[in-house]
């Protein structure tokens, strides 16, 4: 008993290191950003009430949010993987030609989500709605020049 749960744990770990730094399947690293675009669209969608009065200010919901989105926007940019270019997505081929500028947009939305979370932190509203307003030009910009259209 004891040696087959041995050869268990062993067959286990090598099926799992076998998967570590490989690339993902494409319609995986699709799905992930996906889902990592969805997690920031929350996130932004209500702040984006608060900014615009639809939703009563609470500064220290709209601190989370912003907090929680700046956690988020590093990790969009590993669900662009080289293999899932070719994948159906609604990332335009002008994204996968011109990937330093993509690296750039992607970086700036990290930079802007950073002082977005900070301004919010800080408890300034006026400063949070500044940084709110930053971060969702930049979001818009990398949409407007690298996503199909829904």
């Amino acid at each position: 008993m004891k040696l087959n749960k041995k050869v268990w744990l062993v067959a286990t770990l090598l099926a799992l290191s076998a998967t570590v730094g490989a690339e993902p399947k494409p319609e995986d690293a699709v799905s992930y950003r996906k889902g990592m675009m969805r997690g920031l669209a929350w996130n932004i969608g209500e702040m984006g009430g608060m900014v615009k009065g639809a939703v009563p200010w609470d500064q220290k919901r709209f601190a989370f949010l912003a907090a929680r989105n700046a956690a988020l926007a590093p990790m969009a940019r590993e669900g662009f993987t080289p293999g899932s270019a070719a994948a159906k997505s609604s990332a335009k081929p002008a994204l996968w030609e011109n990937l330093p500028d993509f690296d750039e947009r992607n970086q700036a939305l990290v930079d802007t989500s950073t002082k977005l979370a900070a301004a919010a932190q800080a408890g300034d509203a006026a400063a949070s709605k500044q940084a709110f307003i930053d971060t969702t030009k930049v979001c818009k910009g990398c949409h407007d020049k690298y996503q199909e259209k829904h």
